[in-house]
């Protein structure tokens, strides 16, 4: 904790780039030699004033205020570094030559120029490290020169050491600035094939929205073509129901027909007869109209969004199909709660004519004898549930999974399209954001729609 606390103390506040990170450890080193010698050199410049030596007390306060003033600027400006280090050294090399010469003299006062070359060449780039080695060879000559207390073999010993050192720190501060160009040079060369490789990725990245945008296009027209492939055959089935519709009317009027044919020829005809007959044609001509305009609402392209009804809904199905239901026992069971639907009302009905369309089939192709189909509304966590059940004795396994696929069907030879149930998906989850799935019961097939209901 108290290393963590000491760290964040002598870390910089300035922002520092990735080329910066040799200068963010200088000034960090920097931040901490100029905070602990600030504050050592300060209690000796007292000690000095009280010993009425005031040239020195007068340089270590000054060079403890300066010192400690560059610690709180190097900490909050980086920029402030460079001029910082020079003037360091300068004043560093002056503070000592004036203790050299106002302090009682010892062999030690000169050790600090072996430790010289490390601070310099560590601080300073390596041209100021070397115009600084030359200033202390000029000091260690003029030592030499003015006869100052050493032997030869001191000298000697002491220049030794100072130029190892100076050419250890000289060799250290090439190689790392060989390193720095080296890794410099690298990083743009890496910079570069980043910049290459993001060129190719962003053509490539344009070419797949480009792909993208034309397949979702392509789809999208493919659906519509099964859209209208579907509303076509849907019309077909309209024709057929329409048809079935129409027999039995047209039957009936054609005996009615028949019998003002015979009151004509055996008998003076009865006006009032006549209008009675007249009137039925009319009732069973105005039925056959109501049909038509019933289908021709259903497949309507230009229908709105409304809210409706939707057991409503399934008791237009089921009217629409009576014909094909008469031989069915058809079981309605509605909510006990009207449940409202948003959405197109005619296609919430085709999907509820391609799959009552679908079970009355499989129920007259399997000839199945006490033939039954159950529609159950109902309601859960403010879903809607419909479910078709019949008991033709279910789908197979093995192509359970594919019967909402376009195109697939086991009605080839009745002339099926394999549209219907993937329409019915299509609708059931575009339109109404719900889900059409389909299971086997024990007696036959379940189809579940699940449609989230307005919570308005």
């Amino acid at each position: 904790m108290i290393l963590k606390y000491i760290s964040r103390f002598f870390s910089p506040k300035s922002n520092f780039s990735d080329k910066e990170w040799i200068l963010k450890y200088q000034i960090t080193a920097m931040q901490v030699l100029s905070f602990c010698f600030g504050l050592g050199v300060l209690p000796f410049s007292f000690v000095r004033f009280s010993e009425g030596n005031y040239i020195v007390a007068a340089s270590q306060l000054f060079l403890g205020i300066f010192l400690l003033h560059g610690f709180w600027k190097l900490k909050n400006n980086k920029n402030f570094y460079h001029h910082y280090s020079i003037t360091f050294f300068i004043l560093f090399f002056l503070y000592t030559d004036i203790i050299f010469f106002y302090v009682p003299q010892n062999h030690l006062n000169i050790l600090w120029i072996v430790t010289a070359p490390i601070l310099i060449f560590f601080f300073l780039n390596k041209r100021g490290g070397i115009i600084m080695f030359l200033f202390v060879m000029l000091f260690i000559a003029y030592l030499i020169f003015s006869g100052y207390p050493y032997t030869t073999a001191e000298f000697i010993t002491l220049m030794g050491a100072f130029l190892t050192t100076t050419y250890i720190m000289y060799i250290y501060e090439f190689v790392k600035e060989s390193e720095k160009k080296r890794i410099m040079h690298y990083n743009a060369q890496l910079q570069k094939e980043v910049e290459k490789q993001t060129k190719q990725y962003k053509l490539l990245n344009n070419h797949l929205q480009e792909r993208v945008a034309q397949e979702v296009a392509k789809q999208t027209e493919q659906e519509q073509m099964l859209l209208m492939q579907c509303r076509m055959a849907s019309i077909g089935q309209m024709m057929a129901a329409i048809a079935h519709q129409w027999r039995q009317p047209l039957m009936n009027i054609n005996a009615i027909l028949l019998n003002i044919d015979r009151a004509i020829e055996n008998q003076p005809l009865d006006q009032r007869y006549l209008h009675t007959k007249i009137d039925e044609i009319a009732s069973i001509t105005t039925h056959m109209s109501q049909t038509i305009e019933d289908f021709r609402n259903l497949f309507n392209p230009k229908q709105e969004k409304i809210t409706f009804f939707l057991h409503e809904s399934i008791d237009e199905v089921i009217m629409l199909l009576k014909n094909n239901l008469k031989t069915i026992n058809m079981q309605f069971h509605a909510h006990k709660d009207p449940l409202l639907l948003y959405g197109y009302k005619g296609e919430m009905i085709q999907v509820l004519i391609i799959l009552l369309s679908n079970a009355i089939e499989i129920l007259f192709t399997r000839n199945i004898r006490n033939k039954k189909i159950t529609i159950k509304i109902g309601k859960k966590e403010n879903n809607a549930f419909i479910i078709i059940k019949d008991n033709a004795g279910g789908i197979s396994e093995n192509i359970l999974k594919k019967i909402f696929d376009p195109y697939f069907t086991t009605k080839q030879q009745t002339g099926g399209t394999g549209l219907g149930l993937y329409i019915a998906k299509i609708i059931v989850e575009h339109n109404f954001n719900g889900t059409l799935i389909a299971k086997n019961s024990q007696k036959g097939a379940n189809f579940i729609i699940k449609i989230p209901l307005d919570e308005d």
